[in-house]
């Protein structure tokens, strides 16, 4: 057991600690801080829980080492508006591609600061994350036409609403961007459905990209993730289309009739959804599926009715496969399609499992 001495000495020595660790660097000691790091690597400088203050980041902006550096990192540094203002108008950070203020002091007229500068054009990274910035600073960096490169924004932990939400979400000069962080932000509704269709949006980038767009087969987007495909300009040209088991309902189905962004779709496959008569009629009246070969709606909810509908549509003159399997048509629907007019290209039974 320790001795009451030794324990106060124990809890002075944790004081002591705490305070000279929570001490503003003077800037002789910054500027020797930095000298050392740089000379082990000129491209990155990691500040990590050095109280620099706006002071040590004025000493950053006026410094000529600073001119190689991409990776500036002030992490805990005290920073606030005035040293983002010096580094934003800095002549030494043209190079710098990724800048991480992260818990610092960064308010809206800081955010200001950085979407007003023309001394950061090549920033791809920008992490804000844990400061005090809200819907006036998001706008200001959404409205900004100084960042073409930037890939990655970081406003997680800060005081931004729907209305910096919606602005970040719609930025035409963060046009680059592919990442926006958001997370325990004051968020309601409108704000978490715009963050969440921007996201959706990089995956279908992203898909397209890797040329997997045409195969979204178990993705379970729904209604709304197929409204924003549908708005996607990525989609146009598509032969194949695969949105098997994505929870579709018959709105989803009757939008997709519509687009005519699906006129050149050759395959369609939406098997497994939640599609009724009023789907598969709104895909018989359709106007631009007229180049289908293939549809698939097996495992959905179609009836009679919607068999008579794709019987006699006009626009799945060209099928070559049209498959029912396991719905609710009973024999007047089988009958109907069998005996249809128009269906006379098919080649796979209708309702078989292949």
């Amino acid at each position: 057991m320790c001795k009451p001495g030794w324990r106060a000495l124990g809890l002075l020595l944790v004081f002591l600690f705490s305070f000279a660790a929570a001490q503003q660097m003077p800037p002789e000691a910054l500027e020797k801080y930095i000298e050392k790091k740089l000379r082990r690597n000129q491209h990155a400088l990691r500040l990590n829980e050095k109280i620099i203050g706006d002071q040590g980041a004025v000493l950053l902006a006026q410094s000529p080492l600073m001119k190689n550096v991409k990776v500036l990192k002030i992490y805990k540094g005290d920073v606030g508006d005035a040293g983002v203002r010096a580094l934003a108008n800095s002549q030494y950070l043209g190079n710098l591609k990724e800048l991480y203020i992260e818990n610092n002091q960064v308010t809206d007229l800081g955010a200001r600061y950085l979407a007003e500068s023309t001394s950061l054009g090549q920033l791809e990274v920008l992490n804000l994350y844990r400061n005090r910035i809200g819907d006036a600073g998001a706008q200001d960096l959404a409205r900004s036409k100084n960042f073409p490169h930037l890939l990655e924004l970081n406003l997680n932990y800060n005081r931004v609403g729907d209305a910096g939400a919606r602005a970040l979400t719609h930025s035409s000069g963060l046009n680059r961007m592919v990442e926006l962080e958001l997370a325990y932000n004051p968020l309601d509704d409108a704000g978490r459905q715009a963050l969440e269709i921007f996201k959706f949006q990089q995956k279908i980038k992203l898909w397209k990209t890797r040329e997997t767009l045409g195969n979204l087969e178990n993705f379970y987007i729904g209604d709304s993730g197929l409204k924003v495909l549908l708005e996607s300009p990525h989609l146009e040209g598509i032969r194949e289309l695969n949105l098997n088991n994505n929870n579709l309902s018959d709105d989803a189905v009757i939008a997709l009739a519509r687009s005519p962004k699906l006129k050149d779709v050759v395959s369609l496959h939406l098997a497994a959804n939640r599609i009724t008569d009023r789907g598969a009629r709104a895909l018989a009246e359709s106007k631009v599926l007229g180049n289908l070969k293939n549809l698939d709606l097996n495992y959905n909810r179609i009836g009679n009715a919607g068999a008579r509908a794709l019987a006699q549509s006009q626009t799945m003159a060209q099928l070559e496969s049209l498959r029912l399997g396991q719905n609710k048509i009973g024999s007047e629907g089988a009958k109907a399609l069998a005996e249809s007019a128009t269906l006379k290209n098919l080649i796979y039974p209708i309702f078989g499992f292949y």
